[in-house]
């Protein structure tokens, strides 16, 4: 769960072609579901979601309160990545990870995707196209399954509304427009994948309960479920082929509700409203072994019992499966895409064809000479680093050539030393009502980077202070739209913003760090 601060993955734009082969950017043919799943070895893959509460650096060990200063209590970082060794998992889709899923990651030794905000000891190849939706992991080289991870929007929160004597039909109302709305995209995407014999995970924090959950059984042992719900978000995503993992081994919800949230936490209500609203989904060629509840000593649902306090608002689930994780080649993907000129270097992690004149560089334009280019050394599979030196600003493809030929690439963006990212609207002045539009450039590119309007008074208040919010959708350069049609807000201002003084401010991956700012602008009758 989450309320203060915008926490959930929006629609994101991107063109997706229905096939394996619409990852790599046209360079490969589409792979036929069944030609895919006869490559494909089975291995065993332990995927687990934990939402790690503000960043894993805001909550106090000693008080299991907030950090007296923000984000200056590393040590529940630090227990949770031992919580992850322990927990056996191999894959952890991170919520709210604020700028923090990289720092995990190098405290267990993997691999990191902050764009899909997705860690692995597994490499980890992100397709360019999917803009942050999903990440591929490779267990085996040259054979890659596919994770997402969410965050759904928190408040309204549907239990809160049925406690306050909502009926039925007004939770599920609040329901589809709010977080099965927001499921779009993985609605569109996602079971694609699927279909073209790609093993797909989906980790999340829902802020929702399941339709396996609360059933007329259910409605019957708990007091405070006085009625049955078909939640539309989990319902959605059954209906589009996503079995749920913890309900694959625990079927029966009055015996093992299983409950995530929440073992207590500074945003946790006294007599708060139990619910299990973290899952681990699968769909495609994957087969359900375990699953097991990670959370607080002392709690007879929890499976991986750890020392109190549990260092988050949200229990653990760690689920395992037998998989058939095709043949994917070619793939690569730098670790960032937001690069800095000068000396220095980027990680890039490939899976290519292993020829003896294999070659990963980057590359301004097409046709362009390849630069600083590096043998793969007929390893058909690895990670090298590309040196930036020389490079100047602006938009590079970071490439993979073969036979003389560029037979993969991926956008990246190269700034100067020290470049912040730029902001400005479209215009200085509007009416109210009018659309806003912001333009941003230099964003750090990962999945919950925000743009958010504050209104000024004397001085322009800082980014908690927000009226509104979109994400920038996992973007280095682009803009976001402020309007009637596109505004979601959660606990933030309706629409329209009222006359008077405005600024814009970028905030990087769902935290209050600023980045950058627009002009003040104003809005007028």
């Amino acid at each position: 769960m989450r309320t203060p601060r915008p926490s959930w993955v929006v629609a994101l734009a991107f063109a997706l072609v229905a096939s394996l082969a619409g990852v790599v950017a046209g360079v490969a043919g589409p792979v036929r579901a069944a030609d895919a799943e006869r490559a494909a070895p089975t291995v065993r893959i332990s995927v687990m979601s934990q939402n790690i509460f503000y960043g894993g650096d805001d909550f106090d060990l000693a008080t299991s309160d907030w950090c007296p200063k923000a984000n200056a209590c590393p040590q529940a970082l630090h227990r949770l990545a031992k919580i992850i060794a322990a927990s056996g998992a191999d894959v952890v889709g991170v919520q709210e990870p604020e700028r923090n899923t990289q720092r995990l990651a190098r405290l267990l030794g993997w691999y990191a995707d902050p764009r899909a905000h997705v860690i692995s000891r597994f490499p980890i190849l992100d397709p360019g196209a999917a803009g942050g939706l999903y990440t591929f992991v490779m267990p085996v080289p040259g054979h890659v399954v596919a994770v997402a991870n969410v965050h759904l929007p928190s408040t309204p929160y549907g239990p809160y509304q049925v406690r306050k004597g909502w009926s039925r039909d007004e939770v599920m109302g609040l329901e589809r427009t709010l977080r099965k709305k927001a499921l779009v995209e993985v609605l569109r995407v996602l079971p694609e994948l699927a279909r073209g014999g790609i093993p797909v995970f989906l980790t999340g924090d829902f802020n929702s309960p399941s339709h396996l959950d609360w059933t007329p059984a259910v409605a019957e042992a708990r007091a405070d479920v006085p009625y049955a719900v078909d939640w539309p978000a989990s319902r959605a995503l059954a209906n589009a082929g996503f079995g749920d993992s913890y309900r694959d081994v625990h079927p029966d919800p009055v015996a093992d509700p299983g409950y995530t949230w929440s073992p207590g936490g500074p945003e946790t209500r006294k007599h708060d409203f139990p619910d299990r609203i973290d899952w681990v989904l699968h769909a495609g060629p994957v087969t359900t072994v375990d699953s097991r509840l990670v959370g607080e000593r002392g709690n007879s649902q929890v499976d991986l019992a750890f020392a109190d306090p549990y260092p988050t608002d949200h229990r653990g689930v760690v689920s395992t499966f037998d998989v058939r994780a095709p043949t994917f080649r070619p793939l690569m993907s730098p670790a960032r895409r937001r690069l800095t000129a000068g000396p220095g270097s980027v990680q890039v992690t490939y899976s290519g064809r292993g020829n003896a004149d294999e070659k990963l560089a980057f590359q301004r334009r097409l046709g362009s000479p390849l630069l600083n280019a590096r043998s793969t050394n007929e390893d058909p599979s690895g990670v090298l680093r590309l040196s930036t030196d020389g490079l100047g600003r602006g938009r590079y493809d970071v490439v993979m050539s073969s036979g003389g030929r560029v037979i993969y690439r991926t956008p990246v963006w190269v700034y100067p030393p020290g470049a912040g990212a730029a902001l400005r609207t479209d215009r200085t002045t509007y009416r109210v009502g009018e659309a806003i539009r912001v333009r941003f450039d230099g964003a750090p590119g990962t999945q919950l980077d925000w743009v958010g309007l504050m209104r000024c008074g004397e001085v322009c208040p800082g980014p908690g202070s927000y009226l509104a919010y979109r994400y920038t959708r996992a973007r280095v350069i682009g803009s976001v739209l402020f309007s009637a049609d596109t505004y979601l807000g959660e606990g933030s201002q309706s629409w329209p913003l009222e006359p008077g003084r405005y600024i814009a401010r970028l905030m990087d991956d769902d935290s209050y760090h600023a980045i950058g700012k627009s002009q003040v602008f104003t809005v007028i009758r």
